[in-house]
């Protein structure tokens, strides 16, 4: 039956992973055994064995790993048995892992790459001995281990991966841009009944002069002696009250155009801009509701 509806289907981590993996920035951020952990990850994983097919390819893997981490297999029946366990354990507990990252835990751990994430023994050491047990205490002490550094690696690729652009939300700029619209009427008709400058924000000033600018209603900015002075006076009287006389030296230095000045008397100067504005349409009678529709 038709609904109407599209279904999208979730990608699974694995496939994003499968993705990213022919993406040069990422892999290019990735030192070799980092590279080799987050290969690893995109394998079949176990999840997408069958009972039958994970064991016998564990089968295979154990006996190779048995010969790095130096376990003795002394019977074969126990082994088997060992084998079967392991798989269970494996679907069970770490079905989003696969065999290459099952194998790679063992490796890593020999190596040493797994010691600041295994547990500590009595002597302050990396405990990563199997005490010729091969059971599911040892096994799962490396791999939890592995999947910590596992985790680390693939946060490491996922920062690497290219931000996409977001794109542009039409909706959401037209309510911002009537909202700012909103205020800025209701500021200039409230100064019109009391004569009193709104207190907004430096921000909402910014805005206001833009909107007011492409509509042809004040004037350029022009930042002068009256306003650097102003800056310069607040800022040696601010740094003065608070002793900090290290600050003070370097504001008297650099004098009234200091670099450190500059903004403060350019927001003055647009705050001076959009009070003449404001007085100017005032006298003229402008209806702000003509220029702006929301």
């Amino acid at each position: 039956m038709e609904t109407g509806l599209t279904i999208h289907k979730a990608i699974a981590p694995v496939e994003m992973r499968r993705a990213m993996a022919n993406d040069a920035a990422i892999m290019g951020a990735l030192e070799p055994v980092e590279k080799a952990v987050f290969l690893a990850s995109t394998a079949k994983t176990i999840d997408e064995y069958n009972g039958e097919q994970l064991t016998a390819e564990l089968a295979r893997t154990m006996r190779y790993i048995a010969k790095d981490v130096g376990y003795r297999v002394n019977d074969e029946s126990e082994f088997g048995y060992l084998v079967i366990r392991v798989a269970e354990i494996l679907k069970r507990y770490y079905g989003n892992l696969t065999v290459k990252d099952f194998k790679m835990a063992f490796e890593m751990c020999v190596t040493g790459e797994l010691d600041d994430f295994l547990p500590r023994d009595r002597m302050g050491q990396p405990d990563k001995n199997h005490y010729q047990q091969f059971n599911a205490e040892y096994m799962c002490r490396i791999v939890n281990a592995y999947k910590a550094k596992r985790a680390f690696v693939l946060k490491k690729a996922n920062a690497a991966r290219p931000k996409a652009e977001k794109a542009r939300d039409i909706d959401e700029e037209a309510r911002q841009r009537n909202e700012i619209i909103t205020d800025l009427i209701t500021a200039y008709e409230c100064y019109c009944l009391d004569g009193v400058f709104p207190n907004v924000s430096p921000i909402a000033e910014m805005l206001y002069y833009g909107y007011l600018s492409d509509a042809g209603l004040v004037k350029p900015i022009a930042v002068t002696d009256e306003e650097k002075t102003a800056v310069f006076d607040n800022t040696m009287l601010w740094y003065q009250m608070r002793g900090m006389t290290a600050d003070v030296a370097r504001v008297k230095e650099g004098g009234k155009d200091a670099e450190e000045l500059k903004h403060g008397a350019f927001v003055l100067a647009r705050r001076k801009a959009l009070k003449e504005a404001f007085a100017q349409m005032k006298r003229d009678g402008v209806n702000i509701r003509d220029y702006f529709k929301v």
